[in-house]
């Protein structure tokens, strides 16, 4: 046993078989030794074929004779054994454990690595037991070596294969499974307790053990599915369902399976599979998912435009309110013949160009927009005004990707803006024009702002006092005291304020006349007050109103004195028409008096030239007769008190066509148009148809069928009164003589004085109408003329 640790390695040069020594050198066996047995050959073949070394060594650890009697081969074979060592590191407890079992009697049974001669590295189990002779006398040691370095190759293959399979497993946190069908027993890693929070030992193998703690939402489909693997409907699967752990909460797993081993009938009898906790990645794709929908939500309720622009200028997100603002779908917008972002443009031109410049130029140039102005056109001929922003999209390299594009439909707000722009504008034109200023003033802080033009009728600055007592300042002496004794009466009681006084501007200390006007007013919370009020500059209107009354008192002297002129005049008047009617008619009443009584009894011997020149006088003063008469009639027009009506105009017309039918011999055809109405003095339009009528009949006589019409027609827009006729008609050209007094259009060949038209132009005229001819020679002539519409007073009175 002292030379244990010299334990040398023997080879078979011929089948390589280790053959290892206990002892000092290596020593080779005589043949003489072995005594020759029965099974000599049998025992030479399992040496030659094993990789096994057996030899016996005495307590020195000497070689002794081995039992092998006859083995002549193996003789040869020990001396041609080379030598090798064992590993230092391991030598001295090797030595310690085989005295151990040694002096215990015990088998000793030892692996160790074993170094050749030619470097070559073995591992060797070497297996020793006590040997004894006859007597029971400890005399050496048996020993068996075996090569066992392919089995601790593979065995550290092996676990090394399982280190890594344990690892990749605890790294991935995935259980393990294996279920056999058979038994029904189930095999679970670990891993699966720990994941549902269970020791060992706490759960039994069984599967019913495990799908007891599946959701009921989940278990049926799970043992449908395992059925089916079983049954070789499907060869493998994955499912997700909730378990219960240990702490009583539900988590989500993942299971995948398949079977590994199957019967002749296909039924398998062997399921494995893997269980990964998914709980968390459930939990994120829930809030993903709640993300998502919140972020849908969010572009699909946005009042706010949404788009998303690649690179290419292709369009590819367009939440609805995009779609309604542009007018066009997402699939519209994809099948235009250009993008869309090239037909909006900006509102502001290329200073370089002059050309507008579009959405997709700006993107182009990889320019950032925020709330700038574009305008875009629709398929319907709308044109929308857009607030438009961009901000680039990165994807997860920090590459521009595309950019994003939101947009707001501004038209109405710019078309408000526009009209308050114009609004102030016109405002501020018509305190320019108008000499008039606006001021609110906030009578909590003591503080007003007013309009420009108020600052230039006062004339002061942004630094002049903007206060209520700044305000007093500035009115004049003569009226300050009147003037804040008012305003703040106004304030107290909550009253409308209206004053007209002088100021002195602030500037040049020249006196202007102003009227201010101004009220109180409440905010939303009717807590804070403020007057809210207008100074308009009325000195040039003081001026006027100054001359007016000037004039006025001119005007008054002078109306005086026509007034007086005037009553003179009609007293004069009223005497030359009883002149006319009196001293005037009674000698033309003489005169054809007698001339009528020299024709009577003096006719006969009278020559026929002096009865002519009588006949001719006597006609003379007649026509001058009826001429005083209508002299007169017009006259009484003139002064006659007016009863207006509403009559029937028609009945009117019709009378006097009844009278002028019957005072004439050869009656023309007259057609008066019924149910006509006017309004004024039916006895003045009375005469206004006699003469207009009576006209008519006198200048259509020498027409063979003579015809006169009475009706209204819708001339220029306004309703007329009308008498048409087809008489002789006149020229146009001397249309305008037709109503004055003494004008006639014809000859002596149609009686008449001339006053008529003259008569008919004055009543018309009195009643606020008016009238006017139209007519060609022969062809007849035809008079409108108008009347006054019924006042509202005179509507309510009747």
């Amino acid at each position: 046993m002292n030379r244990l640790s010299q334990v040398n390695h023997v080879s078979d040069l011929k089948n390589s078989a280790p053959l290892t020594c206990v002892g000092g050198d290596a020593v080779a066996l005589s043949p003489t030794v072995i005594p020759p047995l029965g099974y000599e050959q049998v025992l030479r073949n399992m040496f030659r074929s094993a990789p096994l070394g057996v030899y016996q060594t005495d307590l020195a650890g000497q070689p002794l004779t081995a039992d092998l009697r006859g083995c002549a081969d193996f003789g040869e074979t020990c001396a041609a054994h080379s030598v090798g060592y064992l590993n230092p590191q391991e030598r001295k407890a090797m030595a310690v454990s085989f005295q151990g079992a040694m002096e215990s009697g015990r088998q000793w049974s030892h692996q160790f690595q074993y170094r050749f001669a030619d470097g070559a590295v073995s591992r060797l189990h070497a297996v020793a037991a006590p040997l004894r002779d006859g007597s029971g006398t400890h005399i050496g040691y048996q020993v068996c070596t075996i090569d066992i370095t392919a089995e601790h190759h593979a065995h550290q293959e092996l676990a090394l294969s399982d280190d890594r399979h344990r690892v990749a497993l605890d790294a991935a946190e995935l259980g393990i499974w294996d279920f056999d069908v058979v038994a029904n027993d189930c095999y679970f890693s670990p891993c699966c307790y720990q994941m549902l929070g269970y020791s060992g030992g706490q759960m039994q193998v069984r599967l019913e053990d495990w799908t007891n703690i599946i959701h009921p939402q989940y278990l049926d489909n799970a043992r449908r599915v395992l059925e089916s693997c079983i049954s070789g409907e499907i060869e493998k699967f994955e499912l997700e369902f909730r378990l219960k752990t240990n702490e009583g909460k539900w988590h989500w797993f993942r299971c995948t399976g398949k079977a590994a081993d199957r019967e002749a009938g296909g039924r398998a009898t062997r399921l494995a599979g893997t269980l990964l906790d998914i709980n968390q990645a459930k939990l994120m794709e829930h809030l993903l998912q709640m993300e998502h929908g919140l972020l849908n939500l969010i572009t699909a309720t946005s009042p706010v435009g949404i788009m998303f622009i690649e690179s290419d200028g292709n369009t590819t997100f367009v939440n609805p309110r995009a779609e309604r603002i542009l007018g066009l779908t997402k699939q519209q917008m994809a099948h235009r013949e250009t993008p869309v972002i090239d037909a909006i443009f900006s509102v502001e031109c290329d200073c370089s160009t002059g050309f507008e410049v579009s959405l997709g130029q700006i993107l182009g140039q990889g320019r950032c927009l925020l709330q700038s102005c574009f305008v875009f056109t629709r398929h319907d001929g709308g044109r929308a005004v857009l607030s438009i922003s961009t901000a680039p999209f990165l994807d997860p390299a920090s590459t521009v990707s595309g950019t994003v594009v939101t947009l707001e439909d501004v038209t109405e707000q710019k078309t408000r803006e526009q009209v308050l722009a114009d609004n102030d504008r016109l405002l501020r034109e018509t305190q320019r024009i108008a000499q008039l200023g606006s001021y609110v003033l906030d009578i909590a802080k003591d503080h007003w702002v007013c309009s420009s033009k108020l600052e230039e009728i006062l004339g002061i600055d942004a630094a002049y006092p903007k206060t209520m007592q700044g305000h007093f300042d500035i009115v004049h002496e003569e009226f300050r005291d009147q003037f804040i004794d008012s305003y703040r009466a106004a304030i107290s009681n909550n009253r409308p304020f209206e004053h007209e006084y002088k100021i002195r501007r602030h500037n040049d200390g020249e006196e202007r006349w102003v009227t201010e006007c101004c009220e109180m007013t409440w905010d939303a919370a009717c807590k804070q007050a403020r007057m809210i009020g207008t100074i308009k500059d009325i000195t040039e209107r003081k001026a006027a109103e100054e001359a007016i009354r000037n004039l006025n008192d001119e005007l008054d002297r002078r109306v005086i004195e026509r007034t007086s002129q005037l009553v003179a005049a009609k007293k004069e008047i009223e005497s030359f028409s009883y002149s006319v009617s009196h001293d005037l008619r009674a000698p033309l009443r003489h005169i054809n008096s007698y001339s009528s009584i020299l024709v009577e009894e003096y006719g006969d011997s009278l020559p026929d030239e002096a009865r002519y020149y009588l006949e001719r006088i006597c006609t003379a003063s007649n026509r001058m007769g009826k001429q005083i008469d209508d002299l007169l009639a017009l006259t009484r027009v003139g002064r006659a008190i007016m009863k207006r009506s509403t009559f029937n105009i028609s009945q009117v017309a019709a009378d006097v066509v009844e009278m002028l039918s019957e005072e004439s011999d050869n009656a023309p055809e007259f057609v008066v148009q019924p149910g006509i109405s006017a309004y004024g003095d039916s006895a003045l339009v009375r005469l206004v148809l006699q003469n207009l009528l009576g006209n008519s009949v006198k200048y259509s006589s020498r027409t063979s069928l003579p015809r006169i019409e009475f009706g209204q027609a819708n001339v220029a827009g306004r309703h007329a009164f009308f008498v048409r006729d087809n008489g002789v008609g006149f020229d146009m050209a001397y249309v305008a003589k037709l109503f004055q007094p003494f004008q006639r259009l014809h000859g002596s060949e149609f009686e008449g004085t001339g006053i008529g038209l003259a008569t008919v132009r004055r009543i018309i005229e009195r009643h606020g109408g008016s009238i006017w001819a139209e007519g060609k020679e022969n062809e007849g002539a035809t008079f409108y003329f108008t009347l006054s519409h019924p006042r509202k007073s005179d509507l309510g009175s009747r």
